[in-house]
């Protein structure tokens, strides 16, 4: 003990009170010691040695130092993370171990990880060592896409999109797709594409549609490659430019772009007629189960070769005979008959007809292609007890009495007994 302390407790020890004392005396020195480390955390911090003011800051952190806090989140901000720490909660995560991914991510997640709340997000959404719980798995997923990080920007579009476990909202959907294009993202710059091409949820713009498609096409998103192909061909009837972009996306095993190199050299659309050729790549898309792809097959094989007339020599200047969408897949099956956005842009007032309900895509997607339907029909996404669902619905009507009336026009072999929905009701349990 200090001299000066010492003599000072003799001669006045009796009139004071110790313990007090020591209380005072030892919140002072904590007090300084305090200050004296988040300045030592400020400086290491403004040098960026963000490894050394991490390991000064935590502790003030836990005891409730709000600017130690705050240093914390701009660390991470700053794209620094403790990466021992990430590594070992990602690695947990992978193995399946939550809890222990849990224990590691989560102070890194409060602390503004950006990819450990990204990892929170998925195991909330999913109930993976925490109680299933949306509205926390888009809290977390939404302060990670805040940080910046155009892969989780992504998802979060996803999100709004849909409507995964938050409001579906087009305008966010849109907002977080582009922030995340810009960055380079060609799944962003794909939707986004998609979007301004179709007019959904911003103004309707084919020049910045083929914009963004064409950057996320250069990128080998063979999506792209096949959606800027059939813009070319239907919006231009460019063929040759067409059939480039088509034969990249083939390449990447796209089964509608080997589906549509198919009906290009079978009715000779900037190629020469060969339909040898034409089976092939149908064969192709056949192998990876395309319904039409076969059709297609079993259609050519029925010709007889020996009453055909010569085969014309088609070019792409002399085959602008107006192809159409008919003719090729613009869509991919399950885009082309998926209903559940649409349905959600309808009055509410309105009715619809279901005709079938299964729990999985591919036979809901068969029963449609092989009914025979003249109207629209397609299927939406539902969610039953939990369930998610498939149902055919076909058809928009005012009233109900429209709905009842269309039922007499629904093709003789369908053998499920239509059902007479209101639009409103359907809304409420949609995915």
């Amino acid at each position: 003990m200090n001299l000066k302390l010492s003599y000072f407790l003799k001669k006045h020890g009796r009139r004071i009170n110790l313990p007090l004392f020591f209380f005072y005396t030892t919140l002072f020195y904590s007090c300084l010691t305090n200050a004296t480390d988040f300045e030592a955390g400020r400086a290491a911090y403004l040098d960026r040695n963000y490894e050394d003011a991490i390991k000064i800051f935590k502790p003030l952190a836990k005891k409730g130092d709000s600017e130690a806090q705050r240093y914390l989140k701009l660390i991470h901000q700053a794209g620094y993370r403790d990466k021992t720490a990430y590594k070992d909660g990602k690695a947990a995560y992978l193995k399946n171990d939550f809890k222990l991914a849990f224990e590691i991510l989560k102070p890194l997640a409060d602390d503004g990880d950006s990819w450990s709340q990204y990892i929170l997000s998925l195991m909330y959404e999913s109930g993976q060592g925490v109680e299933k719980n949306q509205e926390e798995s888009v809290k977390w997923l939404i302060l990670a896409a805040k940080s910046g990080v155009p892969k989780i920007q992504y998802d979060l579009g996803i999100r709004y999109f849909y409507g995964y476990g938050i409001e579906q909202s087009y305008d966010e959907a849109a907002k977080w797709w582009e922030s995340s294009a810009n960055a380079g993202i060609a799944d962003s710059q794909y939707n986004l594409g998609l979007m301004y091409y179709r007019g959904i949820g911003v103004s309707k713009d084919k020049n910045k549609a083929r914009i963004l498609i064409k950057k996320a096409a250069s990128q080998d998103h063979d999506k792209a490659q096949h959606r800027l192909a059939m813009i070319y061909a239907l919006d231009d009837e460019d063929f040759l430019t067409s059939l480039s972009w088509l034969r990249e996306s083939a390449k990447q095993n796209n089964t509608e772009a080997q589906y549509n190199l198919g009906v290009f050299h079978e009715k000779g659309y900037g190629v020469s007629k060969d339909l040898d050729k034409a089976k092939e790549w149908y064969q192709l898309a056949a192998d990876q189960g395309l319904e039409v792809a076969i059709q297609k097959i079993q259609a050519l094989e029925k010709k007889d070769n020996d009453v055909n007339p010569p085969l014309e020599n088609i070019t792409a200047d002399n085959s602008k005979k107006g192809i159409t969408e008919e003719e090729i897949l613009s869509e991919s099956p399950e885009d082309k008959f998926n209903l559940t956005n649409w349905l959600r842009e309808q009055s509410d007032g309105k009715y619809t007809l279901q005709l079938a309900s299964v729990v999985k895509k591919e036979a809901i997607i068969h029963f449609i292609e092989n009914g025979s339907f003249d109207g629209k029909i397609g299927f939406i996404e539902v969610v039953i007890n939990g369930i998610t669902r498939y149902a055919a619905i076909y058809g928009l009507y005012h009233s109900y009495a429209d709905a009842k009336n269309a039922i007499s026009g629904l093709p003789s072999s369908l053998d499920t007994k239509p059902w007479i929905r209101k639009i409103g009701a359907v809304k409420k349990i949609l995915r």
